[in-house]
């Protein structure tokens, strides 16, 4: 696994060798490092708060889309493909955020297993010389020796820079002579190295305590590395329970009833898988995680401050709300307008009927009531005049 995140781990050594250099304090250096950090992906963060915002303010009609067609799975993902296309949002947040940051996570306690390689920049023949002088000063048949014989003669092992420290003092005139004769270096240049390596385990301590010991060396006797593992589950409780109690307020209440076991779970789970982590790990990393909480929860604060899922959700669903009662009065109203309009057809139907209705009555009486000078003129019989003779007029 350190293969693969040695990738990554090289420019982040680069980084962190230019903050150590800068300032001459591992404990401070890993400080700033970790803010640096979190600045870079700080923008990802950002863009999967404003989904999950987004998300938020769809939900209000995604659970009513969800009754309307739960019976149907087909039916209610095509509903739901479509109101997230319609509104240009993503069914499922974007993967990437997480991947990045647990890359850098993974590589970062890649630069603090190995700060000779990654941050020191020493050849690895120049580590091996050393390792095999300090492996040959251990007993293969003591189990303690054993154990520590396997671990630094792996070189994909962990542990194997952080135990060196230990075994550069007392053996470094040895380590010298083996610099010279296999490495090619002169005197000057393997006290050199030899310097820097002793060094650079020295300066990774805080208050005499070195941040390269792993914790679990001491079994189970208390010492101030607990300190430190105590800050990690503690800072990892804290994140996550307000990491939980932002999500939850996005929630409807039956939805936080339904997930409240898995999210008081997950709740605890965190915190103690990060207080076993710290156990097994050097300080550093726990130094390290513990930083990153707290920014991380100073994040979540400043994210929410300005995309808070719950508002959101709680004003879409007042928009929603809105335009149903809109949506109720207008079809309210065209069913007044179109009763009116039905009732004045009706009305002005009724008119022209009883209007009809009159004229003809008035018809049938004026037949009825009907006087003999008001019939037709050809009805009376008239009687012809007879020609006159014209000669009998003028003989009158």
């Amino acid at each position: 696994m350190m293969g693969i995140f040695s990738i990554f781990a090289k420019p982040l050594g680069y980084v962190m060798q230019w903050i150590y250099q800068l300032v001459p304090s591992y404990f401070i250096a890993l400080l700033l490092f970790t803010l640096l950090v979190r600045l870079v992906v700080f923008p990802l963060s950002i863009k999967n708060q404003k989904s999950q915002a987004d998300r938020a303010r769809l939900a209000p009609r995604l659970e009513r889309i969800q009754k309307k067609y739960g019976q149907d799975r087909q039916k209610l993902m095509e509903k739901q493909q479509a109101l997230y296309e319609k509104e240009g949002v993503k069914m499922t947040p974007g993967c990437l955020p997480m991947i990045l940051q647990m890359l850098v996570l993974f590589s970062v306690i890649a630069v603090i297993y190995k700060p000779l390689t990654y941050m020191q920049r020493i050849p690895e023949e120049q580590i091996n010389a050393c390792v095999s002088v300090a492996v040959d000063t251990l007993d293969e048949n003591k189990k303690e020796d054993k154990n520590l014989i396997t671990q630094m003669e792996n070189k994909n092992s962990y542990y194997r820079e952080l135990y060196l420290f230990s075994f550069i003092e007392p053996n470094r005139d040895a380590m010298a002579d083996k610099l010279v004769a296999e490495c090619k270096l002169s005197e000057s240049e393997a006290l050199a190295t030899l310097q820097t390596m002793h060094k650079t385990g020295e300066e990774f301590s805080i208050f005499g305590i070195s941040l390269l010991e792993v914790p679990k060396d001491y079994g189970i006797r208390p010492n101030w590395l607990w300190l430190i593992v105590l800050a990690s589950g503690l800072s990892s409780f804290l994140t996550s329970l307000l990491s939980m109690r932002y999500s939850k307020a996005s929630m409807p209440q039956e939805q936080q009833q339904m997930a409240g076991c898995s999210t008081n779970t997950m709740m605890y789970m965190m915190p103690i898988m990060s207080f076993v982590f710290s156990f097994t790990v050097p300080a550093g990393v726990a130094v390290y995680w513990t930083f990153s909480n707290l920014l991380a929860m100073v994040q979540t604060v400043a994210l929410n401050a300005m995309w808070n899922p719950a508002k959101i959700r709680a004003q879409a669903e007042a928009e929603y709300a809105e335009r149903r009662r809109k949506k109720k009065e207008d079809k309210e109203r065209l069913k007044a307008s179109r009763l009116a309009e039905q009732a004045a057809w009706q009305q002005e139907e009724n008119e022209k009927r009883a209007q009809a209705k009159g004229d003809i009555t008035k018809k049938k009486s004026a037949k009825t009531t009907a006087t003999p000078a008001e019939l037709p003129i050809e009805t009376v019989d008239e009687v012809p005049e007879e020609p006159v003779d014209a000669t009998e007029e003028e003989t009158k």
